[in-house]
């Protein structure tokens, strides 16, 4: 019984040191498995943060680049868009304080030895653009040697102190020569005392496109100014040659009313002739009348009867003072007639003869026998003659174009039914010729153009804008002056001062 238990407790004995050895195997794998598990975990964790720091790395690489292009891309876009060599300045400079992160930037253009832009506290900041900073506007000023006259290769690097902030700065400056005497400078204070070379690398390419920048401006601008040569001189062109159709049409129209003025003289003259000896001749029989009128009625009787009786039919009396007035029309109309022709014959050789004496009062009835067609139902136009009349040196026709383009411009000018009033002042040694009129009269800024060779206020088509030029260079060839006096809604006078000839 004995012997048979301790063959059961020896039979457990070994199946509990079997069981023990399982589990000891067991553990020992568990445990291998964790220190290789751990060994991993290890070797994975250094990877992973290796590869952090890694992509950490590639990140702020990645940022970096983009910075740099996106300055690149800026600086490259602003050759284009900047109109004036200050404004590409200051486009470059927010630029690079964008690209630096620099604390504030400034620009500084020197020229003959004088501050011309930069000459005050204001730097550019990232955040507020330009804002007053007198102790970091010195600062930054202090460090640049502005005498300097030779263009940088590179970006600068001082090293400064901040104290208003109580710690050391770098200013970043590189200057560029923009003409003869003209320099420009462009200045960073940045709080990075590590700057990295690729950075100044990059801000480098800033002088690259200062140069491509200002040689395409200069570029322009030339080409700038000889397109508006060009177009100057086109526009010139186009003036001359309608000046010159103009002058042909003048020609034209004077040898016209040259041959008009021969063709009407004749026959104006036998009709002149004719109607004086036909009056001659009505008023010999208005006499004979008369006087067989007296016969009749001193015969008295059926003889003086009949003689009221037919005297009374055929209104002999009535019809003899309207023929008598008819006559005198008709001569008051060929004098018109031949007043017009001279004045005509005149006005048509503006530049044929010497000078000669002209007399004031003709000339400025002349203009207005030639211009009556145009005022006679609009306008009432008064001549004041002088007491004495005076006499000038001159070109008889280019004084009648002048006259005549004054006085046009006049009843151009005045409403209907208003007075336009000539009139001659002497005052040894000048005449004055004035023509006043109740227009509209001019502005400031008109009354300074008016003489500007095709400058006109009158609508496309009424005039050409040379009548005033052309007047004040014949009458300035004569010697004389021309002023014209004008008021908004009151009227203008006109004043041609011409030097009395010896003759008067």
């Amino acid at each position: 019984m004995s012997d048979e238990r301790e063959s059961i407790a020896r039979q457990k004995i070994s199946e509990l040191e079997a069981r023990v050895n399982s589990l000891e195997r067991q553990l020992k794998r568990q445990k291998l498995a964790r220190q290789s598990a751990e060994a991993f975990l290890e070797t994975y964790s250094q990877d992973a943060y290796l590869a952090n720091q890694a992509l950490r790395k590639s990140l702020q690489a990645s940022k970096q680049r983009e910075r740099e292009l996106l300055y690149l891309s800026r600086s490259a876009s602003q050759l284009g868009a900047n109109s004036t060599v200050a404004s590409f300045i200051f486009s470059a400079l927010e630029s690079a304080v964008e690209f630096c992160q620099a604390s504030c930037g400034k620009a500084i253009i020197i020229k003959n030895g004088n501050m011309v832009v930069g000459d005050d506290d204001k730097v550019l900041t990232s955040d507020n653009g330009w804002v007053e900073a007198p102790q970091l506007s010195t600062l930054i000023v202090d460090e640049l040697p502005l005498t300097f006259t030779e263009s940088y290769s590179h970006w600068c690097v001082n090293a400064v102190e901040r104290q208003d902030v109580g710690r050391e700065a770098r200013v970043i400056h590189l200057m560029h020569q923009l003409s003869d005497n003209e320099y420009a400078w462009l200045a960073l204070l940045t709080a990075d005392d590590t700057l990295e070379e690729e950075t100044l690398y990059i801000l480098d390419t800033t002088k690259h496109y200062l140069n491509f920048g200002l040689r395409d401006k200069d570029k322009s601008h030339k080409l700038s100014h000889q397109e508006a040569a060009i177009s100057s001189m086109e526009q010139d062109r186009k003036h001359l040659e309608e000046r010159l159709v103009s002058a042909d049409k003048m020609a034209m129209l004077g040898q016209l009313a040259a041959g008009i003025a021969h063709e009407i003289n004749n026959p104006i003259g036998y009709v002149r002739s004719n109607t004086a000896v036909a009056k001659e001749i009505f008023s010999d029989y208005q006499s004979a009348l008369d006087q067989i009128g007296d016969l009749c009625r001193d015969a008295g009787g059926h003889i003086a009867e009949t003689f009221q009786k037919l005297e009374k039919d055929f209104s002999l009396e009535d019809s003899a003072k309207d023929i008598a007035e008819m006559f005198e029309e008709s001569s008051e109309g060929i004098e018109r007639i031949i007043d017009i022709v001279k004045a005509l014959r005149s006005f048509s050789y503006p530049s044929s003869g010497k000078p000669s004496d002209i007399s004031a009062t003709e000339a400025m009835q002349t203009a207005i026998k030639l211009t009556n067609n145009l005022h006679r139902y609009k306008n009432t136009v008064h001549f004041k003659a002088p007491e004495h009349d005076a006499t000038f040196k001159g070109n008889a026709g280019q004084i009648q174009q002048v006259l005549v383009n004054f006085l046009t411009n006049a009843i151009y000018a005045t409403a209907e039914g208003k007075s336009i009033t000539l009139s001659i002042e002497v005052d040894e040694p000048i005449v004055r010729l004035i023509v006043e009129d109740e227009g509209e009269g001019m502005p400031p800024e008109v009354l300074n153009k008016v003489f500007t060779p095709f400058y006109t206020t009158k609508p496309p088509g009424d005039g050409t804008g040379l009548g005033m030029s052309i007047s004040l260079t014949i009458v300035e060839e004569h010697d004389g002056t021309v002023d014209i006096y004008s008021t908004e809604g009151v009227g203008t006078r006109v004043v041609v001062s011409l030097p009395i000839s010896d003759a008067s």
